[in-house]
């Protein structure tokens, strides 16, 4: 060094430092092999044996040391499930709606292996839904060591959507990875918990002034569902002129006041069928309830569509001749109806005799005009003219008196009917086409399962509605009987966004038109599938 002798004491410092020192090389092989046995063999070796202490027992060196931790352990784990009386599912935030899963922990599966040494690459057991996956990291991981990308989940998860159509809008916010909201590695049951509580104050960021992110929104403001919601919107059909077909749905939100109507073209009285003092049918007076016409779906989530055969002929019966038969025309097109009568009387004119079976006569509601006094039901086989005249009188009968007019709105049409058809040269009408059986509310998944110990009247006022126009779907004050909103209140249901809406919308699509029978038997005689 310049400046310095071999013998000055700075000298002899700066030589003393740059000779190894003793047993350093030592100790880093000891520390390299210390942190192999801990983050390399010892996790290694409890995730080849799984937890089986027994089998643990047999290692040489960590038996003797994990053997009883092992014990208790299994013990302490097996079959643990989610305790919902021991962690609440929510855990109060700061702000209003800011309602989160609780302790995710609680819903973490314990670690498969021995004191979960193998969590330094293992993060931990994944959801029941993801299970078949679980040995095979790529099929999530597409890139080692890297997160899971958006396409990774889009690979399998095809059907779902953006929140909002991004050909309409888009916003920056929505711009977060699928991970950021659905946490995996966090046990068999936490993915599904973060799916229904992971709705809160995030949606009021975007809602809460939703104006300002879309100005041409129908949707208003929304920040919780006690006091910072509007009333809902329900889906219906069209207004339109009578006979139009079916018409184009469209959301409409509940009035404050009166009442909203839908041009069903249907002539059905809730107030008359559900009356506490009955209503006549064959067997006599009966009262009937709304589980009479209403049935619930395989899943108890919806209801089956109403329909004649099932619900209505019971009373609504359509005989010809009932003094004479049970035998009745179809609930299907006027073409069918026309048909059916032409043939009737056109075999009872050649024949002299009238079809009507081996069963006794069942009883025919004969329904009355008000101030109308009783009248049996006419008899056309006994009157005089011809087939086609019997036939005529029957079909006037039926469709303006005592049948089709009681229910639908008719209208009688001048020219003949479908050519080739038996019925071509009778009289002929038109059946205004009735509104479209549709979801009412597309944009909340409503379980009526889950509602089962309310009773009907205490959301439909059916009981009060005189036209089956009348949309039956209750307003928001009606829910807000039993529904708390994000803060907790006594004696309600603590209610976030993501009780009653999901987050990814699905898109609508048109339904296929259904084949109409003629089509169906031409592609079953071409050996195509109908």
């Amino acid at each position: 060094m310049s400046g310095h002798t071999p013998e000055d004491p700075i000298t002899l410092e700066v030589r003393r430092l740059q000779r190894p020192m003793a047993g350093r090389r030592l100790l880093s092989w000891l520390l390299f092999l210390a942190g192999g046995l801990v983050f390399l063999v010892a996790p290694l070796l409890a995730s080849l044996h799984g937890g089986d202490a027994a089998a643990l027992r047999d290692l040489p060196v960590l038996g003797a040391m994990f053997a009883d931790a092992a014990v208790q352990d299994e013990a302490r784990t097996l079959g643990r499930r989610p305790d919902p009386h021991a962690t609440p599912d929510f855990a109060k935030g700061d702000a209003a709606g800011s309602y989160q899963l609780a302790d995710l922990s609680n819903y973490q599966a314990a670690a498969p292996t021995l004191m979960a040494l193998d969590r330094w690459w293992n993060p931990g057991p994944l959801a029941s839904a993801h299970q078949p996956w679980a040995n095979d990291c790529r099929v999530c991981h597409s890139a080692g060591f890297a997160q899971v990308k958006d396409a990774d989940c889009l690979s399998c998860h095809k059907a779902v959507s953006d929140h909002v159509d991004r050909k309409v809008v888009h916003d920056a916010r929505l711009d977060v990875r699928c991970a950021t909201c659905h946490l995996d590695h966090q046990g068999a049951f936490a993915l599904a918990e973060q799916n229904k509580h992971a709705a809160g104050r995030d949606c009021a960021d975007c809602h809460g002034d939703i104006k300002k992110s879309f100005a041409k929104t129908e949707t208003q403001n929304v920040r919780d569902f006690a006091d910072e919601h509007p009333n809902f919107r329900v889906q219906i059909a069209q207004s339109g002129e009578p006979g139009a077909g079916v018409r184009e749905l469209r959301r409409v939100r509940l009035p404050a006041k009166g009442q909203l109507t839908e041009p069903s073209n249907l002539k059905f009285p809730h107030d008359v069928h559900v009356a506490k003092k009955g209503i006549s049918s064959p067997e006599g007076k009966v009262v009937m309830k709304c589980a009479n016409c209403h049935e619930p779906d395989a899943n108890g989530v919806d209801y089956k569509p109403v329909n004649m055969k099932d619900h209505c002929q019971s009373c609504h019966a359509l005989k010809m001749e009932p003094n004479l038969s049970n035998r009745e025309v179809p609930h299907g097109s006027v073409t069918e109806v026309l048909s059916t009568l032409a043939e009737f009387y056109s075999f009872v004119g050649s024949s002299g005799s009238v079809p009507r079976g081996p069963e006794p006569l069942t009883k025919t509601i004969a329904i009355q005009r008000p101030g109308e006094p009783d009248r049996a039901p006419q008899s056309f086989v006994r009157t005089g003219g011809s087939a086609q005249g019997r036939a005529s009188a029957a079909a006037v009968e039926l469709f303006e008196k005592t049948s089709c007019v009681i229910c639908h709105e008719v209208s009688r049409v001048a020219g003949p009917g479908k050519a080739g058809t038996p019925g071509r040269d009778l009289p002929q009408w038109k059946i205004a086409a009735i509104a479209p059986t549709h979801v009412w509310m597309p944009k909340s998944p409503f379980s009526h399962a889950a509602h089962t110990s309310a009773k009907c009247e205490s959301c439909h006022a059916a009981t009060e509605s005189k036209k089956s126009s009348d949309v039956l779907m209750p307003a928001i004050d009606g829910c807000r009987d039993c529904h708390a909103g994000a803060k907790p209140v006594a004696d309600k249901i603590v209610s976030n966004c993501s009780l009653c809406h999901g987050f990814h919308i699905p898109v609508a699509k048109p339904e296929a038109s259904p084949a109409k029978p003629l089509q169906k038997v031409a592609a079953a005689a071409a050996g195509a599938r109908p």
